[in-house]
């Protein structure tokens, strides 16, 4: 009774959260389909014109253009291609969805978004590595705290809301399920469901923290966990998250890769994320 009720509240959260992730979904299809053209991508994305502001905003950064700036969705299309639209799409849909601090993680709303889009970009160099599509990969550092903007609205409107403290709260898992019922992770992988997403993109997430639970294709849950502490290390993780990343030869093995090929994929988003966070502010 007590999960159905969770569940239902999340479901009453979802339909307040921005349409940009749903879009990002369905833009994932259409790259599987063989016959969707820049037609069918660019009614797409015009289906939310803040998304479409914002897309363009980012596809004129320095990061993406260094000539004459896009004017509309459709040169950007045209010029940058279907991949960098859809990684544009992406920055996008976090900038969207972490326009406000979660104040009772600790976390706030840039944190939020550099947190996202650095382990996003590590995810997905290591895709390569890991032999796994570089595209989930990707969605899944970027989408990987969806559950935290949910919870976040549940326990701000709890009677029960409480900072979270490492000392005072114990796990981070337990704090949330006893406020609310779920995990962060639990949520995300319920909403991703809801939008459509991969179930290889929301196993990840759902697995992420603690990847020997994932028993059907536990490559990603374990290279998410990697790449999330990378990113951690690189200065930009979050604090109530911390005891989660501890790397073992168990994880490592699991996924598929080694330390040096970690080195070289988080030297190599580090140099994308220096470009692209200021288009993301």
């Amino acid at each position: 009774m007590a999960a159905t009720i969770a569940r239902e509240t999340l479901m009453h959260v979802v339909k307040t959260l921005p349409a940009a992730p749903q879009i990002l979904a369905r833009l994932g299809q259409l790259r599987l389909e063989p016959n969707a053209d820049l037609d069918d991508v660019t009614a797409l994305l015009k289906c939310d014109s803040a998304l479409t502001a914002r897309i363009l905003r980012i596809a004129n950064s320095p990061a993406f253009t260094s000539g004459t700036p896009y004017g509309s969705l459709e040169q950007a299309l045209a010029r940058v291609g279907f991949s960098e639209i859809y990684k544009i799409a992406g920055f996008a849909t976090v900038a969207q969805i972490s326009n406000q601090n979660l104040r009772l993680y600790g976390i706030s709303g840039p944190g939020l978004r550099e947190n996202s889009l650095l382990a996003a970009l590590i995810m997905e160099e290591l895709a390569e590595y890991a032999g796994i599509d570089a595209q989930e990969a990707y969605s899944a550092g970027l989408l990987r705290s969806t559950g935290k903007v949910a919870l976040e609205s549940i326990m701000r409107d709890s009677a029960r809301k409480s900072t979270y403290s490492a000392e005072t709260c114990g796990r981070l898992v337990d704090w949330e399920s006893n406020l609310t019922g779920l995990t962060n992770c639990e949520a995300a992988s319920i909403i991703l469901t809801e939008w459509h997403f991969p179930s290889a993109i929301v196993s990840a997430i759902g697995h992420h923290y603690a990847p020997e639970t994932a028993t059907a294709d536990p490559v990603m849950p374990h290279l998410l966990n990697i790449a999330s502490g990378a990113a951690e290390r690189a200065g930009h993780g979050f604090a109530c998250e911390h005891p989660l990343w501890e790397p073992t030869p168990a994880k490592w093995a699991v996924a598929g890769i080694h330390e040096g090929q970690l080195k070289e994929a988080v030297r190599v988003a580090l140099e994308q994320f220096a470009n692209l966070r200021s288009a993301l502010a």
